[in-house]
């Protein structure tokens, strides 16, 4: 190659060169007229063109007399504020509006979900109550195998037990509509109806006592139902049950199940409730009087206003009990220091009424009653 050849490939190279580097030159150019006609195009809505103007003009003035008057700077300042605030106005609203329309959309979906499980539950309301045709099938082969027993022995036969233990089994609580509204918790009134049924029917105490120990008698609705006097209700388990303003004096619950049960306003006088759990049981207002608590569990039990005149408190635990405005007029307990024990010991609801009210009076071996003061 000579010369002058390599002179013009060299040429044709840096003419190359010098096309790309014109190309990358026009790219900017380009890149920066659109920049510029953007800020221009979004200046206008977002500056405005009253607070753009006000710019300007103060740019201009400075440019020819290098100062800017007062006049020039409260105009520009006055633009800008009130710029600001009419953007931050549109700017709460792009704000708000969403947010109440999204609350206002989760308000209709939790009423939704509301009617939904309203209704899934009074579906579920329709199915258990179907089980009452079943009960009466079962409670007429009941009457019909007493029918001839008489005042004798009136078991009932295994097969016909086991047909109500499984019938109660099948017995579930639901939740259902009561004056209008959805009940809070489950509950089952048809094992309220089929308990009740038994319990009139004055059962064998060989069939009473194999129902109650095998059948699933919780969440049952007993409410001011009048059950009668010395009812036997020994090992049955009637937790979480609804026994408000029943009428069961003199009844046998001795180591019955009643966890969180219903119980204000019920008369249970007399009754013996001798070492049954009555764990966080409701008993505001109720009739206890001469009630046996022998070693029984009343753990968090609310008593208050609950009248235990008589009752037998012997070895019976009382940790986190409401005994506020509760009458104990001769009620019977088993340590000289009962009233300092359940006042500073256990530390109760209402010991401080109980301890200016009552003083404790020794009556055999540990035996003690507690007295009114006079």
């Amino acid at each position: 190659m000579n010369e002058q050849d390599y002179i013009e490939r060299l040429k044709t190279e840096n003419k190359l060169l010098q096309d790309k580097l014109d190309k990358i030159n026009k790219g900017k150019q380009k890149k920066r007229k659109f920049k510029w006609w953007l800020l221009k195009k979004s200046g206008t809505p977002i500056f405005g063109n009253r607070l753009k103007n006000s710019i300007k003009s103060a740019i201009s003035e400075y440019k020819e007399y290098k100062t800017v008057s007062v006049d020039t700077v409260s105009d520009v300042s006055s633009n800008v504020i009130w710029r600001v605030t009419r953007i931050g106005l549109f700017a709460f609203l792009f704000a708000v509006v969403p947010s109440l329309v999204l609350i206002f959309q989760t308000k209709l979906l939790l009423n939704q979900n509301e009617l939904i499980t309203s209704q899934n539950n009074l579906v579920e309301a329709d199915r258990r109550s179907s089980l009452v045709f079943v009960m009466g099938d079962v409670l007429a082969d009941l009457n019909e195998e007493l029918k001839y027993k008489g005042s004798g022995s009136r078991n009932i036969s295994k097969t016909l037990e086991a047909r109500i233990i499984s019938l109660c089994m099948s017995m579930k609580p639901y939740r259902y509509i009561d004056n209008g509204v959805l009940i809070d918790r489950p509950i089952s009134p048809e094992r309220g109806q089929l308990l009740f049924t038994l319990l009139k029917s004055d059962l064998g105490s060989v069939s009473s006592q194999d129902i109650l120990n095998s059948a699933e008698f919780k969440y049952t609705n007993l409410r001011n139902v009048n059950i009668g006097r010395g009812i036997n209700l020994k090992y049955a388990r009637l937790d979480y049950s609804d026994l408000t303003g029943a009428q069961m004096p003199a009844a046998n619950l001795e180591r019955s199940e009643l966890k969180e049960t219903l119980m204000s306003g019920i008369n249970l006088s007399d009754s013996n409730l001798k070492r049954a759990r009555l764990n966080n049981a409701d008993l505001t207002r109720a009739e206890l009087l001469s009630v046996d608590f022998t070693n029984t569990n009343l753990f968090g039990v609310d008593f208050t206003g609950a009248d235990l005149s008589g009752a037998i408190l012997w070895g019976a635990k009382l940790e986190n009990a409401n005994l506020t405005d509760v009458v104990l007029d001769n009620a019977i307990v088993d340590r000289q220091d009962w009233i300092a024990y359940v006042s500073d010991t256990l530390d109760l609801k209402g010991s401080g009424e109980i301890e200016s009210q009552y003083r404790i009076k020794k009556q055999g071996k540990q035996q003690f009653i507690l007295v009114p003061r006079k």
